[in-house]
């Protein structure tokens, strides 16, 4: 009894060191269809895009908003020259300017007499030596009116930003609907695989069967071939089953951006419900409420903007500049002086140069509102289209479900005849296959069913999770 407990002890711990070096991914983690989802949204790179147009846009609203403010720039300028007029003006701005910079002092400058000698050529004032200048600066360009382009720029920026929001709707809509149509499909996946198995206990059973009743001699040996073939046959649909399953998951887990070798199992199955059962009111709602058209409409509304600030180009601009200079033969703040000036600037031509941009404004604009209006047909198609797919399918489904009981019936009855010697093994094997295509194809219908609703949630703009 004692050596009995010390050996489950000892069992006990080794299963504990066991799964304490085990991976992590040797384990499944299961996840809901909304965690599925938060997953995605929190890891696909299509959300940093997303992320990073939206901040595309507020970057230039903010750039645009500062054009309205002062530009402040502080400059230091060294330089050394022998040029006459450089050195001349350097001398002027360091307050060093003497009479004798002008010859004054030089022989020859003053006639005998003592007047000045009007032609006489001053030889430091032509052919003065190198002098060197720094001039520390700073200035202030104040912008006070540049035809309304800033306005403009604004007005546009506002507008790429309410584009750039809504199309991070769409981007998350989507997301939200391909893990469901992912999700859906491992379900989907798995009653294929419940089919398939229950086909292949089938198939194993009739092998077995005409095997015995071959070897009593009771059936010919084609019976047995052909219950060998049928066997072969479950064993392939299954295998497949199992193929469209692991994909659906491969699918599933590169959506959220996970490691495809971690393990996932996934929660229960989500039925989805239209918000209304019309196709006209579902195309109201889509036209009123799908995000990636109200995207393509906010670019659209846009473009108006650019039109605007192209245009600001044909009015003068007006700008204000104050400006400190200090002058030195080093670097110092000395010899200080101010200007302060108002700069109107109003360009009479440039030949064609600002009309050429409106043009292409212009042409920028009526292209983004012709993509609104295909996006708007876009939608309107996916709407009906979807809706009459998914007609068909529910219509789909209900045949399935008589198929399905229809084939059960008649495989009873057919498996009665058999066992009374009537029936053959090959109808037998038809009538399974003909029970098996049943039920798969009741599983397909019902995959469609909810495929389609997801779609047209989509397109009505509320395939959101919080929603579902």
């Amino acid at each position: 009894m004692e050596q009995g407990r010390l050996i489950k002890r000892k069992l006990t711990t080794l299963m504990l060191a066991i799964s304490a070096v085990m991976p992590l991914s040797a384990y499944a983690e299961k996840m809901d269809f909304k965690a599925c989802v938060n997953t995605a949204l929190n890891q696909n790179p299509e959300m940093t895009v997303s992320a990073a147009r939206i901040q595309q846009a507020e970057g230039a609203l903010l750039k645009a908003e500062s054009s309205r403010l002062p530009q402040i720039t502080l400059s230091v300028t060294g330089s050394n020259s022998d040029n006459a007029l450089n050195v001349f003006g350097m001398k002027l701005q360091q307050r060093q300017a003497t009479i004798g910079d002008f010859g004054i002092a030089e022989s020859g400058a003053f006639l005998p007499s003592g007047s000045p000698n009007a032609d006489y050529i001053p030889e430091s004032l032509n052919n003065p030596q190198a002098h060197t200048d720094f001039n520390t600066r700073i200035e202030i360009l104040i912008p006070v009116w540049n035809g309304g382009k800033i306005g403009s720029y604004e007005d546009q920026a506002a507008a790429m930003i309410d584009a750039a929001k809504k199309g991070d709707v769409a981007v998350q809509q989507f997301l939200t609907f391909n893990i469901y149509q992912a999700y859906e499909a491992v379900h989907a996946a798995r009653s294929f695989i419940t089919v398939a198995k229950q086909a292949k206990e089938t198939a194993d059973s009739y092998v077995k069967t005409t095997q015995n009743l071959v070897e009593q001699g009771v059936v010919v040996r084609s019976e047995f071939l052909s219950a060998k073939v049928n066997q072969s046959n479950a064993q392939m649909a299954l295998l497949k089953a199992q193929g469209q399953e692991q994909i659906a998951l491969d699918t599933l887990k590169m959506l959220m951006s996970t490691d495809t070798n971690q393990s996932l199992e996934v929660g229960e199955r989500v039925d989805l419900e239209l918000p209304v059962d019309s196709a006209e009111e579902l195309l109201v709602m889509a036209l009123g409420g799908n995000p990636e058209l109200d995207a393509k409409r906010k670019e659209a509304a846009s473009t108006q903007y650019a039109v605007a600030a192209a245009q600001a180009d044909y009015y003068p601009s007006f700008n204000v500049m104050l400006r400190q200079d200090w002058n030195d033969e080093s670097l110092a703040l000395n010899n200080g002086s101010y200007t302060i000036a108002g700069v109107v600037s109003w360009k009479i031509t440039d030949f064609g140069v600002t009309k050429g941009s409106v043009d292409m404004a212009n042409a920028s604009a009526a292209q983004k509102k012709a993509a609104a209006r295909s996006q708007e047909n876009k939608v309107r198609l996916e709407v009906l289209t979807t809706w009459r797919k998914l007609q068909i399918a529910k219509k789909q489904v209900e045949a399935n479900v008589l198929a399905v009981q229809q084939a059960n019936e008649a495989q009873n009855l057919i498996m009665k005849r058999y066992k009374n010697g009537v029936s053959t093994i090959t109808e037998v094997l038809a009538g399974d296959t003909q029970l098996d295509k049943a039920r798969a194809d009741l599983v397909s219908a019902q995959y469609d069913v909810n495929v389609y609703k997801a779609k047209l949630l989509l397109a009505t703009g509320r395939m959101d999770v919080s929603r579902l």
